[in-house]
């Protein structure tokens, strides 16, 4: 039918389905099926460009002039929902397209037009609530979900009200129930109760409450989905769990967001890229995957493919944090003061304390840029102050490493006592960050060992009884460096 036809050709966005959609278009063409001429139309423009399709990221919009490559798969959409009007996936299709090339307005019509053609729609409710989050409209967000009429039965917009929640700086309405919900967990499938359950366990870790986060991440863990694979990694150290069982391996590598991660610390720098533009192909309106790719290249002294990723990142979301101190490390080392100075003034405009030691450093570089080190490195030791000050000694160290190369690459007269204070810094509050640019940069008088990890612990236990020679499986965090195997003694 058309109509279902037109669902199918949606899926002509994502680059890796145009030859599968095109496939299907071909076929409804050849057959009794009924096609519009709209549609007849898209399929026609899809089989002349399928040939020269790539996938669309913001590596292609480095060198574009005329105009953006989302523009392609925009129009393809804009076409597609002549044919199909309400198509509410299509909508949300496009209006993250439009976020992604910085038309808000547009993707804001867009996300309001799904939501009124399918307002019980899950994903139609939660991608609206990320895309108001992304708008800097986080109370907007969280109101949406907490009075929708399903929230207070669905465990997915349960836990989008709670992380929601938090992101407006307010209470979650629904905590509690999410945590009866987890109790009881014989009314939903465990797949469905994974994202509540991570959701859970960041309210808890925020609490103090690691065991009670513990068991909540084992949950979130046993059908994990790409938001949970990348929480784990990202806040593995604090959870204290090991990334082992099959399924979990099986779900990082299917996700890009989790394998940038896992290659970060690893210290696989091409494989970060790999994936990294992977990543953002999947969700170019994220400016985390263009804030790693954008580092990696300044790690590497690519200061012009760093800048590119950077310009077209903030087309997204101009107040990126993490974009805006590598836009003006890139203007501070190349001398150009009054672009250092206006983005360092959207930098402090926002959380001034924990930005300004990443701008004291920044106008550091500025200085040793200009030949002038005594004033370069007493602005550098502000900022390692201030880290100290805000508990952060490892980036203090960060800092530090990067104070030693600029302190090389500008010739400071003192370089060898910096790099050696560096050093002793690195050592002793080592990051995945420092040793990865280290890697990149292959300066061979600094150093930086790979930060050991705490003892970990495993989300089940295998327990051998060799009176009845049974194995059977304990499931539960277990404590710290755990047996894979516990033998049962006899006494028990």
């Amino acid at each position: 039918s058309p109509g279902l036809l037109g669902e199918v050709l949606s899926f002509s966005v994502h680059p890796e389905l145009v030859d599968e959609v095109l496939r299907v278009g071909i076929e409804a063409m050849g057959n009794t099926s009924t096609v519009t001429n709209v549609q007849a139309s898209f399929i026609n423009d899809l089989r002349r460009s399928a040939g020269d399709i790539v996938s669309a990221t913001i590596q292609d919009a480095v060198t574009a002039t005329d105009s953006h490559p989302f523009q392609d798969p925009i129009r393809r959409l804009r076409s597609l929902l002549r044919s199909s009007p309400s198509n509410a996936l299509a909508l949300l299709d496009l209006a993250q397209l439009q976020a992604a090339i910085g038309k808000n307005k547009g993707a804001d019509r867009s996300i309001r037009m799904a939501l009124n053609l399918a307002p019980n729609n899950r994903t139609v409710i939660r991608t609206a609530a990320r895309f108001f989050v992304h708008a800097g409209s986080p109370d907007q967000a969280h109101q949406l979900v907490r009075r929708h009429p399903r929230t207070g039965s669905d465990p997915w917009l349960m836990a989008s009200e709670i992380a929601l929640a938090d992101a407006a700086g307010t209470e979650s309405s629904f905590l509690s129930k999410g945590k009866r919900f987890l109790i009881d967990q014989r009314n939903f499938p465990i797949a469905h109760l994974t994202e509540l359950s991570g959701a859970i366990a960041m309210e808890e870790i925020q609490a103090g409450n690691l065991k009670r986060a513990r068991d909540a991440q084992r949950v979130a863990l046993l059908s994990p989905n790409d938001n949970m694979i990348a929480q784990a990694f990202q806040h593995r150290e604090r959870f204290g769990i090991q990334l082992e069982s099959p399924q979990i391996l099986n779900a990082i590598s299917h996700s890009n967001e989790a394998m940038v991660l896992k290659a970060w610390t690893e210290i696989k720098p091409d494989a970060v890229e790999q994936h990294a533009k992977a990543w953002h192909s999947e969700e170019p309106f994220s400016s985390r995957p263009v804030q790693l790719l954008s580092t990696l290249y300044l790690f590497r002294g690519d200061y012009v493919t760093s800048a590119r990723w950077i310009s077209a990142g903030l087309v997204s979301d101009p107040t990126d944090r993490g974009l805006l101190i590598n836009q003006a490390f890139i203007k501070a080392h190349a001398g150009q003061r009054q672009d250092m100075v206006g983005i360092l003034r959207r930098l402090r405009a926002g959380q001034s304390n924990a930005n300004d030691p990443y701008a004291l450093a920044i106008e550091g570089l500025y200085e040793y840029s200009q030949g002038k080190f005594d004033r370069g490195d007493k602005l550098y030791e502000f900022a390692i102050e201030q880290f100290k000050q805000l508990r952060r000694p490892d980036l203090g160290a960060y800092c530090q490493l990067f104070q030693a190369l600029a302190a090389g690459d500008f010739k400071h007269p003192q370089e060898e006592g910096i790099v050696a204070s560096a050093n002793i810094s690195l050592n002793q509050y080592p990051t995945f960050d420092a040793v990865m640019l280290l890697a990149a940069r292959t300066a061979p008088d600094l150093l930086a060992k790979v930060p050991i990890e705490g003892p970990m612990r495993k989300l089940s236990q295998l327990i051998f009884d060799p009176e009845s020679n049974t194995l059977t499986i304990e499931h539960g965090v277990t404590s710290q460096n755990a047996k894979s195997v516990l033998i049962k003694s006899k006494n028990k």
